[in-house]
């Protein structure tokens, strides 16, 4: 069995719900590691986009360490500006949008604004900000997230709604005219989620090697419901470990 950190087994999981040939919208953070790991390995026709306005069909010569970092755009295949990677979002050509976030709820409502009471400065927390986390979650056909997790952090009901899921149940997102199709799998510190198809309530669908569904369930604050065909997920292969840490030598990312 290969030796692997956490952080490690996050990324190769995440970067197995990318395809090859997919259209990807890449947020802040862990996302930028999952990217280069997927241009690296499996999907090396992938097409990345970034907030600050690269996009490329082919592995950036470096590891970008924000969405904005030159890294991102040397050697791009375009560098045309915010407008036009928002822009390809609104007119849904977006197959993935990747993100990250604070607090996610049972319907996969993601907050990255704040927590606490706003009428009362020195008791609200400011986290990152939305950035482009909404366009992404409103219109991209589907969303993908990686988070940690702990009870503040996986909520039944986010303080505030930042990036939209299912919002309060079925419907709700067509209701407003979302074009986007919706949460589609989340991946946390302590194991992998889907959402019901009727319900559109997260649920379980793989433990991390180490974690238990009992670990699980009370690391969430609402009563997760668990898949009857929950499975461990399978540990990077040492070869994927070799290739993640090529990727990023440093461990800016990795750790």
């Amino acid at each position: 069995m290969a030796d692997y950190k956490l952080t490690e087994l996050m990324v190769v999981r995440c970067a197995k719900e990318i395809k090859d040939e997919e259209v990807v919208f890449v947020g802040v953070g862990l996302p930028i590691m999952v990217a280069a790991f997927a241009f690296a390995t499996h999907a090396p026709n992938m097409i990345m986009l970034t907030e600050g306005g690269a996009i490329r069909a082919t592995a950036p010569e470096a590891l970008a360490i924000t969405v904005d970092d030159p890294a991102a755009f040397a050697g791009g295949d375009a560098t045309s500006g915010m407008l036009a990677t928002m822009a390809a979002l609104q007119r849904g050509e977006v197959d993935v949008a990747f993100i990250g976030g604070a607090q996610i709820d049972k319907y996969g409502n993601i907050n990255s604004t704040g927590a606490g009471d706003w009428t009362k400065k020195e008791s609200f927390t400011y986290f990152a900000g939305s950035g482009g986390a909404n366009d992404m979650a409103t219109s991209g056909k589907r969303v993908l997230a990686i988070m940690p997790q702990d009870r503040k952090k996986f909520v039944e009901k986010c303080e505030y709604i930042t990036t939209p899921g299912y919002l309060g149940g079925p419907g709700e997102r067509e209701k407003l005219g979302m074009i986007g199709g919706g949460p589609d799998c989340v991946v946390s510190t302590m194991g992998v989620y889907r959402f019901d198809e009727k319900s559109k309530e997260m649920y379980l669908a793989e433990y991390f090697p180490g974690q238990s569904v009992d670990k699980i369930k009370a690391a969430c604050a609402w009563d997760l419901k668990v898949s009857p065909n929950v499975k461990e997920t399978i540990a990077p292969t040492a070869e994927e470990v070799k290739v993640l840490r090529t990727l990023d030598p440093t461990g800016f990312y990795l750790g």
